[in-house]
């Protein structure tokens, strides 16, 4: 197979399409203009405090991308497309508002004498990743979730709580604790717990995940875990070569009661002669991860360290994200 390759004017304007989805997304251009519903961009403007000739152009850029439609009266409102939008604007959230500075910076990066982590707003990738969750990944843990039994949650990576709020407001009787090495992520998702009056069911804190599983500071804590989840985090633990042998074994230490692992991840898209098609995320995703100085694992190594390191594959699904695979694991 062959890939048609991408002409540079669709290129061009696509990158300018990514960075007009993300401004959608930060004036929050979705909540006015809900489904079937046509506004006029001064009635925009005024409810969201915009300024007027700013948003008309870009509303224009939307209507000549073909995510706004106009109409004769002077109002606009989602096109079909732009319905897709809505539903993988995290996408671009965290490609534009977490790693926007990065991408840009790639050609200076090239000469290794810089490093990245300035360069990435982990806030925003925390909450491109909670509106991925929430658009197309959340009810497909519910359907694993809802045939488990389980009311202690620990999550590592877990970014702005978004997953954890979700799972408290599914399920009445869990309690959890989320794990996140980034300020900023914990300090969003501890807002985020506070909003949503979670504060006694959802603890949050803020450490690396090995300081968490392999010392007694948090055992307390721990102790009652009986599921951890980690979404698209393992691939860092993968590449520390005296963490990743012995990780499984760390977290049935660190968590005595634990019965299940629930665990997904992006995996390294296949050879180019295998695909016909290149989806969204895959290739930023691959590449950022190259500039971070992390390899990412295929699925079949996945597959072979799990059951190494005895763990039972009780179901492995697609999860939403192209080349990306929700695992649940029986201890």
């Amino acid at each position: 197979m062959s890939m048609q390759a991408v002409h540079p004017d669709e290129l061009f304007n696509g990158y300018v399409g990514a960075h007009v989805a993300y401004a959608f997304q930060q004036i929050g251009l979705f909540s006015v203009l809900t489904p079937n519903i046509r506004r006029k961009p001064h009635d925009i403007a005024a409810r969201t405090g915009l300024d007027l000739p700013r948003l008309q152009a870009l509303l224009k850029a939307g209507h000549e991308l073909g995510y706004i439609a106009s109409h004769a009266d002077g109002s606009v409102s989602v096109s079909e497309m732009g319905e897709i939008l809505r539903g993988q604007l995290g996408y671009f959230t965290w490609a534009v508002g977490g790693y926007g500075d990065l991408l840009r910076s790639m050609g200076r990066l090239t000469t290794g004498k810089e490093t990245w982590k300035p360069l990435r707003n982990e806030g925003m990738v925390a909450l491109g990743a909670d509106m991925n969750h929430r658009s197309f990944m959340e009810h497909i843990l519910f359907d694993v979730l809802d045939h488990l039994s389980c009311h202690r949650i620990a999550d590592f990576g877990c970014g702005n709580g978004g997953r954890l709020i979700s799972f408290c407001q599914r399920y009445p009787h869990i309690k959890g604790v989320g794990i996140d090495i980034s300020t900023d992520a914990i300090t969003l998702a501890r807002e985020n717990v506070k909003q949503h009056g979670l504060e006694d069911r959802l603890e949050m804190i803020c450490t690396n995940v090995l300081e968490t599983i392999q010392t007694d500071r948090y055992k307390e804590l721990l102790a009652g875990v009986d599921l951890v989840s980690s979404f698209m985090m393992l691939h860092d633990l993968y590449n520390i070569p005296s963490v990743w042998p012995r990780l499984f074994d760390h977290l049935r230490e660190a968590f005595p009661g634990v019965k299940h692992f629930l665990f997904a991840d992006t995996v390294r898209m296949p050879p180019t002669e295998e695909r016909s098609t290149l989806p969204i995320f895959a290739v930023g995703y691959e590449l950022l991860h190259s500039y971070m100085d992390v390899c990412l694992p295929t699925k079949a190594e996945y597959d072979a360290a799990f059951v190494r390191a005895g763990l039972t594959i009780e179901m492995c699904a697609d999860f939403g994200t192209p080349y990306t695979y929700l695992y649940l694991l029986r201890v």
